[in-house]
């Protein structure tokens, strides 16, 4: 249960309320008091004022009242207990933590849902907050006083199920991204995600290569095998040292500050219409290696006299500097 500790506290809290009653009631049939002497008389014995007895008690009474006394301070010293155990632990911090991310998400649209917070999870969570992409955690543990430091939006629970994907927004999301620690559980997400919403583009991690097929009978529209790029890389840092360079510099891994970027061309772009070499980009620093047509067609190496239509886009080389000078550029137009 997601507020184990909160449980007690509402359970102290019932038992508080039904000694209150059994006491009321029980001054009135034994004692013939009012409702709201009995009421009273119950109160403060519970809460052992000292104001002493507001009817006199029979023997009867006198049995009744050390019954409240003894069930009501406990309950009271119970319930007291609990909740202060659920303040110290940071549980009621928590609960508001996850008020605030509830509605976080509730708001959120066009997002990616990251399924799995281990190594793999951690890495892909810094890259897409570096680059401003909102997307929502999902892991089976609590982590929300690690995500106010992180400033992450977690749901805490089980990817398979639809109840914890529809809590993280699926029918809204973009994208979702596996990946926790089995195949099994894997596929089981894309599944339950893909039935969910079919538009959604889901990015699955594999382990087993025979598990492949699987996968994109599943729906997933992007499958990858870290121990397949882990082996192709370290084999090519020995078959082509500069080449792996080259391409671990181009992804931000080093100090150069270079980086591969895509630039989408929307209707009305400055860029629309314009031949490579007439845009001027390379004048602000930026290498266009590569264009995306809008029928998924690549271009690889365009000519200066390649033309950029709208919808294109546009695979570029070039330093962060670079690229904030061509997006002020782009907005210029």
């Amino acid at each position: 249960m997601e507020f184990s500790k909160l449980k007690y506290v509402y359970i102290g809290t019932a038992l508080i309320f039904l000694v209150g009653v059994t006491g009321t009631l029980g001054y009135m049939h034994i004692e013939h008091a009012s409702m709201l002497d009995s009421l009273y008389m119950t109160i403060i014995t519970m809460a052992t004022v000292g104001y002493g007895e507001i009817f006199p008690l029979s023997d009867a009474g006198k049995i009744f009242t050390i019954f409240i006394i003894i069930s009501g301070t406990g309950t009271v010293a119970y319930t007291a207990t609990q909740f202060i155990d659920y303040v110290v632990t940071g549980d009621l911090t928590n609960f508001f933590g996850r008020k605030k991310m509830n509605h976080i998400i509730d708001n959120m649209n066009s997002h990616y849902i990251l399924c799995g917070f281990g190594r793999m999870g951690r890495i892909i969570a810094g890259l897409l907050r570096e680059n401003n992409v909102p997307f929502v955690i999902i892991d089976p543990e609590d982590r929300v006083s690690e995500s106010a430091e992180e400033k992450y939006v977690f749901v805490t629970g089980d990817a398979t199920h639809d109840a914890v994907l529809k809590k993280a927004g699926v029918m809204r999301a973009k994208g979702l991204i596996t990946v926790v620690d089995t195949d099994v559980k894997n596929l089981y997400i894309v599944l339950t995600a893909k039935g969910l919403n079919r538009n959604l583009y889901v990015v699955a991690k594999v382990a087993q290569e025979e598990a492949v097929t699987k996968f994109e009978w599943a729906g997933a529209d992007k499958i990858v095998s870290p121990y397949t790029i882990g082996g192709q890389s370290i084999a090519y840092s020995i078959i082509k040292p500069y080449v792996t360079d080259f391409l671990s510099m181009a992804m931000g891994n080093q100090e150069y500050g270079i980086m591969v970027e895509e630039v989408m061309i929307h209707e009305g772009n400055v860029l629309e219409n314009t031949s490579i070499v007439d845009s001027n980009v390379r004048k602000i620093g930026i290498i266009i290696v590569a264009i995306r047509k809008s029928d998924g067609g690549f271009i690889y190496n365009p000519g200066p006299n390649e033309v950029i239509r709208a919808n294109d886009t546009l695979i570029a080389l070039g330093r962060k500097g670079d690229f904030e000078a061509l997006n002020k550029h782009l907005k210029r137009g």
